[in-house]
This record gives structure tokens, sequence and C-alpha cells, in this order.
């Protein structure tokens, strides 16, 4: 098995590189990161959707690699951010999306009933997240489906941690208002 000199080098490193036109340094963060950006930008918007983002996002990385400066954000950040500001331009061009990002979430080794069931949740929170505010919503999607730190999510939302808790906490609120208005509805 070959060695990979890039695979040694942190993010930052690899950032400094690229930003110097390294190709060997640009593919070995896309390598390490385009799983993680394409998982990502599919919780938002369609599958083929998804990998034009994450193409277009490492584009973007390639050209603009000598403007990113650390300033306490890491490249991982800065990535996810592009992503997902392209997503949301992306969704504010065609409001779908939701429903497939969330019936991911739903198991077939399941018995019947329990798909049903667990599809019927999934519609319910699917609904009850469309509902929120758009900034509420994306303050979820980043700390609920994507595992990010407090720090990360307000790193890719450009806010302070604070709004962030601030958004989350609504956001929170807000879905168990529409869950239990969509349950008394039923």
């Amino acid at each position: 098995m070959l060695h990979n000199p890039w695979s040694e080098i942190d993010d930052h490193g690899l950032m400094a590189e690229i930003a110097k036109a390294n190709k060997l340094a640009f593919t070995e963060l896309a390598r390490r990161h385009m799983p993680v950006m394409l998982g990502f930008a599919r919780r938002y918007i369609n599958t083929s959707d998804a990998e034009d983002v994450v193409q277009e996002s490492l584009t973007r990385v390639w050209l603009k690699a000598g403007q990113w400066q650390s300033r306490g954000v890491s490249p991982r950040s800065w990535l996810m951010r592009i992503v997902y500001n392209l997503c949301m331009d992306s969704l504010r061009g065609q409001r779908k999306g939701f429903e497939e990002a969330t019936d991911a979430l739903v198991s077939s080794a399941d018995s019947p009933e329990q798909v049903y069931e667990k599809q019927d949740r999934q519609r319910q929170l699917t609904h009850a997240l469309q509902a929120l505010p758009e900034r509420q919503r994306s303050a979820i999607f980043l700390m609920l489906y994507n595992a990010m730190s407090n720090r990360e999510a307000a790193d890719v939302m450009g806010i302070s941690v604070d709004a962030l808790e601030s958004l989350l906490c609504r956001g929170r609120k807000g879905l168990k208002q529409i869950i239990k208005q969509q349950q008394g509805e039923a």
C-alpha cells in the first residue's frame, strides 16, 4: 500500500498548500471531507443537487483558499458553511427536500407496522420542521443530523454560540407545539 504524505498534514496545513494551488493538498482535503459534505447537503436537498452543491463548494474552496483565515474557524466549519449557504440558496429556489432528508431515517429492517409508525412519526416531524422558521430549522439540522458542536454549527450559520442556542431553544419549543397541535388534530 502506498503511503500518502498528505494524510499526515492537518486541515490548516492543507489549506495553506491549497492557497498555493497545490492539487495534491486539495485532493486530500476533498477526500477527507467530501463524504461528510455530501451527507450534510443531502439533509437539505435531493441527491443529485447535493452532489452539485458539493462540487460547487469544492470549486469555491480551490478558488478562494487564499482568502480563508483561521480566526477560530476550522477548515471543516468553513467547508460546511459553504455547503450550507449553497443548500440554502438551492432551497430558496425550490422549497422541497425535507421529506427526502428524513426518509433516510426509517429502517427497512422493521416489521410493516413498525415501519408505518416510524414513517408516520417521521412525517409529523418533517411537517413540523417545515413549519419552523428557516434559521431554527437549520440550527436543529446542524446539531441533530450532523452531530456538530455548538461552535461548529454557529460557525456554519455565521452567528454566535449564544444566538445558536437561542435558535435551538425556540426551535425545540416550536417543534413541541407544532407536533402537539398536529396530534390534537388527528
